[in-house]
């Protein structure tokens, strides 16, 4: 999967696992999971990374499919698609 911004270029690796019953995107941020919040809407997924007194929104599209979930752990931000 390709980012549709310099979100893997400058700040970590997006990655996409497709599976049978789902997919799965995946963005490590390299940041501290209280720094870092997602939501989803409408097929994308933003990503805001408050650090140095900044906030930055970086988006990712999503497959097709239902959101399963959206949630972040040690840093990486999970998205699951429910096909």
């Amino acid at each position: 999967m390709a980012p549709t911004n310099t979100f893997a270029d400058q700040h970590g690796y997006v990655q996409r696992y497709d599976y049978a019953e789902e997919s799965v995107v995946v963005a490590d941020t390299a940041f501290a999971d209280e720094q870092v919040s997602v939501d989803v809407v409408d097929g994308t997924a933003m990503v805001v990374v408050e650090a140095d007194g900044e906030s930055r929104q970086y988006e990712l599209d999503l497959p097709d499919g239902e959101v399963a979930r959206a949630f972040i752990n040690n840093g990486i931000v999970t998205v699951e698609v429910s096909r």
